[in-house]
């Protein structure tokens, strides 16, 4: 049974990990800290298929926070999946995640120790306060998003 549970997580890690291959540029370099901090996400290096980017840096912790946008072919002859997830960091240390739920992708904004979610064309925007620790969960877009590795 201890291999069935361990075979998917391989399976996907040898799939979305293999376009790595590029090197340093890799998701702005923080590959290797994703894997060393134990990265539930799928790990897309093709400049085609995903983006990484800094959204900003918080005052007081100065937590990075990136907004990773990505999409990934599981299997051949399968449907692409994707998704985008705010990734959490402190200096090069991987702190952490959320998964939200696109479409639509969500707006992401850093105004001092405070990250500010949005969708476009959509009044509803969330504050999020990380002036002592990324809040563990949140409502947005009509779904729970928690804080997870």
């Amino acid at each position: 049974m201890e291999n069935t549970v361990k075979a998917p997580f391989l399976i996907l890690v040898l799939v979305s990990a293999a376009p790595c291959l590029a090197g340093p540029a890799c998701l702005a370099g923080k590959r290797a800290s994703l894997i060393g901090g134990h990265f539930s996400g799928a790990i897309v290096c093709s400049r085609k298929d995903a983006s990484f980017r800094l959204a900003g840096q918080t005052t007081g912790k100065k937590y990075l926070i990136y907004d990773y946008r990505y999409r990934f072919l599981a299997h051949a002859g399968g449907v692409m999946h994707g998704g985008q997830r705010l990734v959490v960091f402190r200096g090069k240390t991987y702190v952490g995640q959320y998964a939200l739920s696109p479409p639509p992708y969500t707006d992401v904004r850093v105004e001092g120790s405070q990250i500010e979610l949005g969708t476009p064309g959509n009044r509803e925007t969330v504050r999020l306060d990380f002036s002592r620790k990324p809040p563990a969960r949140f409502f947005f877009g009509g779904e729970t998003e928690a804080f997870s590795r």
